[in-house]
Protein backbone atom coordinates (compact mmCIF):
# COMPACT_ATOMS: atom_id res chain seq x y z
CA UNK A 1 0.00 0.00 0.00
CA UNK A 2 1.21 3.33 -0.46
CA UNK A 3 2.51 5.49 2.40
CA UNK A 4 0.25 8.51 2.69
CA UNK A 5 2.80 10.00 5.01
CA UNK A 6 5.65 10.69 2.64
CA UNK A 7 5.88 14.46 2.30
CA UNK A 8 7.09 14.82 -1.28
CA UNK A 9 4.98 14.99 -4.18
CA UNK A 10 1.55 14.82 -2.82
CA UNK A 11 -0.71 16.20 -5.63
CA UNK A 12 -3.22 13.53 -7.39
CA UNK A 13 -3.36 13.56 -10.99
CA UNK A 14 -7.34 12.05 -10.69
CA UNK A 15 -7.64 16.08 -10.41
CA UNK A 16 -6.42 16.32 -14.12
CA UNK A 17 -9.58 14.53 -15.06
CA UNK A 18 -11.68 16.14 -12.94
CA UNK A 19 -10.80 19.35 -14.45
CA UNK A 20 -10.85 17.96 -17.99
CA UNK A 21 -14.32 16.44 -17.94
CA UNK A 22 -16.33 19.33 -15.47
CA UNK A 23 -16.99 22.75 -16.12
CA UNK A 24 -17.79 23.90 -12.67
CA UNK A 25 -16.40 26.40 -10.25
CA UNK A 26 -16.73 29.82 -11.82
CA UNK A 27 -18.03 31.80 -8.88
CA UNK A 28 -16.40 31.89 -5.08
CA UNK A 29 -18.80 30.77 -2.00
CA UNK A 30 -20.60 34.10 -0.43
CA UNK A 31 -18.84 32.89 2.98
CA UNK A 32 -15.30 33.33 1.00
CA UNK A 33 -16.48 36.29 0.01
CA UNK A 34 -17.24 37.64 3.89
CA UNK A 35 -14.16 37.12 4.82
CA UNK A 36 -12.37 38.97 2.30
CA UNK A 37 -14.87 41.83 2.44
CA UNK A 38 -14.57 41.97 6.15
CA UNK A 39 -10.98 41.74 6.69
CA UNK A 40 -9.16 42.85 3.40
CA UNK A 41 -11.99 45.64 1.43
CA UNK A 42 -10.33 48.48 3.28
CA UNK A 43 -6.61 47.91 2.65
CA UNK A 44 -5.09 49.14 -0.42
CA UNK A 45 -5.82 46.57 -2.39
CA UNK A 46 -3.37 46.24 -4.84
CA UNK A 47 -0.63 45.81 -2.47
CA UNK A 48 -2.89 43.34 -0.43
CA UNK A 49 -1.18 40.13 -1.54
CA UNK A 50 -3.38 36.52 -1.01
CA UNK A 51 -2.93 33.44 -2.02
CA UNK A 52 -5.16 30.43 -3.00
CA UNK A 53 -3.70 26.81 -2.17
CA UNK A 54 -5.54 24.42 -4.52
CA UNK A 55 -6.82 26.86 -6.87
CA UNK A 56 -8.16 25.09 -9.25
CA UNK A 57 -9.59 26.84 -12.57
CA UNK A 58 -9.43 29.50 -10.21
CA UNK A 59 -12.98 31.33 -9.18
CA UNK A 60 -11.84 32.59 -5.96
CA UNK A 61 -8.62 34.37 -7.55
CA UNK A 62 -11.36 36.00 -10.58
CA UNK A 63 -13.06 37.52 -7.78
CA UNK A 64 -10.06 38.48 -5.93
CA UNK A 65 -8.26 40.06 -9.33
CA UNK A 66 -11.98 41.60 -9.91
CA UNK A 67 -11.70 43.37 -6.24
CA UNK A 68 -8.39 44.78 -7.21
CA UNK A 69 -6.04 42.54 -5.17
CA UNK A 70 -2.66 41.32 -6.25
CA UNK A 71 -3.62 37.47 -6.21
CA UNK A 72 -1.94 34.70 -6.40
CA UNK A 73 -3.21 31.02 -7.14
CA UNK A 74 -1.58 27.27 -7.18
CA UNK A 75 -2.72 24.43 -7.96
CA UNK A 76 -0.86 20.97 -9.09
CA UNK A 77 -3.38 20.68 -12.32
CA UNK A 78 -1.87 21.96 -14.81
CA UNK A 79 -5.11 21.87 -16.85
CA UNK A 80 -7.00 23.60 -14.10
CA UNK A 81 -4.19 26.32 -14.15
CA UNK A 82 -4.89 26.94 -18.04
CA UNK A 83 -8.24 27.45 -17.56
CA UNK A 84 -8.10 29.59 -14.65
CA UNK A 85 -5.45 31.71 -16.96
CA UNK A 86 -7.96 31.81 -19.94
CA UNK A 87 -10.86 33.34 -18.16
CA UNK A 88 -8.36 36.22 -16.66
CA UNK A 89 -7.31 36.98 -20.08
CA UNK A 90 -10.41 37.05 -21.70
CA UNK A 91 -11.48 39.23 -19.27
CA UNK A 92 -8.70 41.72 -19.41
CA UNK A 93 -7.64 40.01 -15.14
CA UNK A 94 -4.56 40.28 -14.08
CA UNK A 95 -3.42 37.23 -11.51
CA UNK A 96 -0.30 35.20 -10.77
CA UNK A 97 -1.25 31.62 -11.26
CA UNK A 98 1.63 28.88 -11.19
CA UNK A 99 1.52 24.91 -11.27
CA UNK A 100 3.06 23.77 -8.68
CA UNK A 101 2.75 21.26 -5.55
CA UNK A 102 1.96 23.32 -1.83
CA UNK A 103 3.85 20.98 0.72
CA UNK A 104 6.46 23.11 -0.56
CA UNK A 105 5.17 26.63 -1.47
CA UNK A 106 7.60 28.67 -3.95
CA UNK A 107 6.97 32.04 -1.97
CA UNK A 108 9.65 33.49 0.40
CA UNK A 109 8.49 34.12 4.45
CA UNK A 110 6.61 36.78 5.29
CA UNK A 111 5.27 37.36 1.77
CA UNK A 112 1.73 36.88 2.04
CA UNK A 113 -1.17 38.89 3.87
CA UNK A 114 -3.80 36.26 3.65
CA UNK A 115 -4.01 32.67 2.72
CA UNK A 116 -6.93 30.77 1.39
CA UNK A 117 -8.14 26.65 1.38
CA UNK A 118 -11.13 25.97 -0.59
CA UNK A 119 -11.63 22.52 0.07
CA UNK A 120 -7.84 21.75 -0.45
CA UNK A 121 -7.09 20.26 2.75
CA UNK A 122 -9.34 18.09 2.76
CA UNK A 123 -7.61 15.71 0.26
CA UNK A 124 -4.73 15.44 2.57
CA UNK A 125 -3.93 13.48 4.94
CA UNK A 126 -2.62 14.67 8.68
CA UNK A 127 0.32 14.18 8.49
CA UNK A 128 0.49 16.42 5.37
CA UNK A 129 -1.78 18.64 6.54
CA UNK A 130 0.34 19.78 9.50
CA UNK A 131 3.28 20.08 7.07
CA UNK A 132 1.03 22.39 4.68
CA UNK A 133 -0.36 24.06 7.63
CA UNK A 134 3.23 24.78 8.63
CA UNK A 135 4.26 26.00 4.87
CA UNK A 136 0.78 28.56 5.19
CA UNK A 137 2.17 30.18 8.72
CA UNK A 138 5.38 30.62 6.52
CA UNK A 139 4.32 32.60 4.03
CA UNK A 140 2.16 34.70 6.05
CA UNK A 141 2.82 37.91 7.11
CA UNK A 142 2.71 38.33 11.56
CA UNK A 143 -0.73 38.48 11.91
CA UNK A 144 -1.54 37.26 8.50
CA UNK A 145 -5.02 35.48 8.13
CA UNK A 146 -5.95 32.31 7.18
CA UNK A 147 -9.10 31.15 5.79
CA UNK A 148 -9.74 27.63 5.77
CA UNK A 149 -12.86 25.64 4.51
CA UNK A 150 -12.93 22.21 4.73
CA UNK A 151 -14.78 18.81 5.11
CA UNK A 152 -16.77 17.81 9.00
CA UNK A 153 -17.33 14.16 10.11
CA UNK A 154 -20.53 14.74 9.62
CA UNK A 155 -19.80 15.08 5.70
CA UNK A 156 -22.09 12.10 3.37
CA UNK A 157 -19.40 9.38 2.20
CA UNK A 158 -21.75 6.89 1.90
CA UNK A 159 -22.39 2.81 3.63
CA UNK A 160 -18.80 1.37 1.91
CA UNK A 161 -15.73 4.27 1.74
CA UNK A 162 -12.29 2.40 1.63
CA UNK A 163 -11.46 3.18 5.07
CA UNK A 164 -7.39 3.05 5.90
CA UNK A 165 -8.24 5.32 9.74
CA UNK A 166 -10.33 7.26 11.55
CA UNK A 167 -11.94 9.85 9.07
CA UNK A 168 -9.19 9.14 6.11
CA UNK A 169 -10.34 7.21 3.33
CA UNK A 170 -8.47 5.87 0.20
CA UNK A 171 -12.33 6.47 -2.21
CA UNK A 172 -15.56 6.87 -1.36
CA UNK A 173 -18.00 5.42 -4.22
CA UNK A 174 -21.32 7.79 -3.24
CA UNK A 175 -21.95 11.78 -2.98
CA UNK A 176 -19.98 14.59 -4.11
CA UNK A 177 -16.58 13.17 -3.43
CA UNK A 178 -17.64 9.60 -4.95
CA UNK A 179 -14.42 8.49 -7.31
CA UNK A 180 -12.09 11.42 -6.34
CA UNK A 181 -9.64 9.23 -4.87
CA UNK A 182 -8.21 10.43 -1.46
CA UNK A 183 -10.49 12.05 1.39
CA UNK A 184 -9.77 13.39 5.48
CA UNK A 185 -12.54 14.53 7.43
CA UNK A 186 -11.70 16.41 10.66
CA UNK A 187 -13.71 17.14 13.73
CA UNK A 188 -13.83 20.39 16.03
CA UNK A 189 -11.50 18.90 18.51
CA UNK A 190 -9.10 17.62 15.89
CA UNK A 191 -8.98 21.59 13.89
CA UNK A 192 -8.02 23.40 17.21
CA UNK A 193 -4.87 20.88 17.84
CA UNK A 194 -3.79 21.04 14.25
CA UNK A 195 -4.12 24.46 13.37
CA UNK A 196 -3.87 26.02 17.29
CA UNK A 197 0.38 24.47 16.10
CA UNK A 198 0.31 27.35 13.94
CA UNK A 199 -2.50 29.70 14.47
CA UNK A 200 -4.72 31.89 16.77
CA UNK A 201 -7.83 29.89 15.85
CA UNK A 202 -10.49 32.85 15.25
CA UNK A 203 -12.92 31.13 14.66
CA UNK A 204 -14.92 27.79 13.58
CA UNK A 205 -18.26 27.50 11.79
CA UNK A 206 -20.17 25.28 10.17
CA UNK A 207 -22.15 25.12 6.76
CA UNK A 208 -24.66 22.36 6.50
CA UNK A 209 -26.63 22.14 3.15
CA UNK A 210 -28.65 18.78 1.63
CA UNK A 211 -29.23 17.17 -1.48
CA UNK A 212 -31.63 14.90 -2.93
CA UNK A 213 -34.29 15.44 -0.50
CA UNK A 214 -32.00 15.78 2.39
CA UNK A 215 -30.64 12.29 1.53
CA UNK A 216 -27.13 13.38 1.09
CA UNK A 217 -25.53 16.31 4.00
CA UNK A 218 -23.12 18.54 3.23
CA UNK A 219 -21.14 19.72 5.85
CA UNK A 220 -17.98 21.87 6.15
CA UNK A 221 -15.73 23.71 8.53
CA UNK A 222 -15.09 27.38 8.09
CA UNK A 223 -11.85 28.22 10.04
CA UNK A 224 -10.82 31.68 10.16
CA UNK A 225 -7.41 31.73 12.20
CA UNK A 226 -4.70 34.41 12.16
CA UNK A 227 -0.94 33.49 12.40
CA UNK A 228 0.82 33.85 15.42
Amino acid sequence: MENLNKPKKIWNPVWDIVYQNHDWGKYPSESLIQFIARNFYRRERSKTKILEIGCGPAPNIWYLAREGFDAYGIDGSKIAIEKGKMRLAQEGLSANLIVGDIIKLPFENNFFDGVVDVECLYCMNISNTEIILQEVARVLKPYGLFYSRTFSTNFFIGDKPDSISKYEYLNVYEGPQANRGFIRLIDKQEIHRLYGKYFNVLSVDQLISTRDNEKIKISEWIIISKKK
